[in-house]
């Protein structure tokens, strides 16, 4: 992955959390510094194709300071050692590496927008279909998750469209674009559909609804009037 390709999605990544690009404070054919704001937030978005040290993380975190960004990304095509993972992460800031990549995969004509429910929104969900513990889950891991930065307990919405034919021909090209149109026919019949998922931090978390209902059940019935099949004839 070159720089330019790792700022693009660093920078799409921000704007999905709304926010907008203010400043690119340095540029070069190795590192890219830049300020996005939200209001009065101010955030330091740093990609480079140089391995992240402990030193130029403590070096970034000073100007991060200086610049009154309190949040913020570092992102390198290379690798990361832990000691600058520990230090960039205690102090806040996520760290993208070749151990841990991570790009916008929303452009993925596949992926459907996501957006994290407010608490209002959530509590609106749960008296139309029930407790949450019954949904469908998301780790934190993934990628949607880490683009929107949920947290274990959050409710992100997936909303996925069928964009009209035209736009998907101009984007892809004639042949491909109308095979996509096809495609997203097929998966959302009805042009547009909804759907939630809890996130979560571990796989643990993610219950098998058939075995609690079984074991409810089972406390339900008495011994004496349990059927047992004998193996004698």
């Amino acid at each position: 992955m070159s720089l330019d390709v790792l700022w693009y999605h660093m920078r799409k990544i921000w704007e999905k959390r709304g926010y907008k690009l203010h400043e690119i404070v340095e540029k070069n054919p190795e590192e890219i510094k830049a300020i996005f704001v939200q209001g009065d937030k101010r955030a330091f978005v740093y990609c480079t194709t140089k391995k992240l040290t402990v030193q130029l993380v403590r070096s970034l975190l000073q100007q991060m300071q200086s610049l009154e960004c309190k949040e913020g990304t570092f992102a390198t095509t290379e690798k990361a050692t832990r000691q600058a993972i520990k230090e960039a992460e205690d102090a806040g800031v996520e760290v993208i590496h070749q151990g841990n990549p991570l790009i916008y995969v929303f452009d993925h004509w596949l992926v459907p927008d996501a957006r994290i429910l407010s608490p209002e929104e959530v509590r609106e969900l749960e008296k139309k279909y029930g407790p949450l513990k019954y949904f469908p889950k998301i780790l934190v891991t993934d990628p949607v998750c880490r683009i929107l930065r949920a947290k274990p307990g959050d409710v992100i919405e997936f909303v996925r469209r069928v964009p009209p034919k035209e736009e998907l021909i101009k984007r892809y090209g004639p042949e491909y674009g109308s095979r996509v149109y096809e495609w997203l026919r097929m998966l959302t019949p009805a042009g547009e559909e909804r759907y939630y998922r809890v996130v979560v931090e571990y796989a643990e978390e993610l219950p098998a609804v058939e075995e609690e209902e079984e074991k409810e059940e089972e406390k339900e019935v008495p011994p004496e009037e349990r059927i047992v099949i004998s193996s004698e004839s």
